[in-house]
């Protein structure tokens, strides 16, 4: 059976600790809402590809010189494991 909430005269509920705990959510997640044949449900949303895309910064390296990079990141980890 479902928990039962309270929804404020602002619109807003208090997910129930035993959910959010199940659900793996913490302050500031967001949630996606969707209503199907008439009932509603939520869960945990995701950033989109695009949402994600804006945020990571650019690297001005060019292409050829990738190889060389991973290779020596590689070496690296590798002499500092052993």
């Amino acid at each position: 059976m479902g928990k039962v909430t309270t929804l404020t005269i602002k619109g807003q509920v208090t997910i129930p600790k035993e959910i959010r705990d199940e659900l793996g959510l913490r302050p500031h997640d967001k949630i996606r809402f969707v209503i199907e044949d008439g009932e509603g449900r939520f869960k945990k949303a995701y950033p989109s590809l695009a949402e994600v895309v804006g945020s990571i910064p650019s690297i001005d390296v060019p292409m050829e010189e990738w190889d060389e990079i991973i290779q020596d990141d590689i070496a690296q980890r590798y002499a500092e494991e052993n």
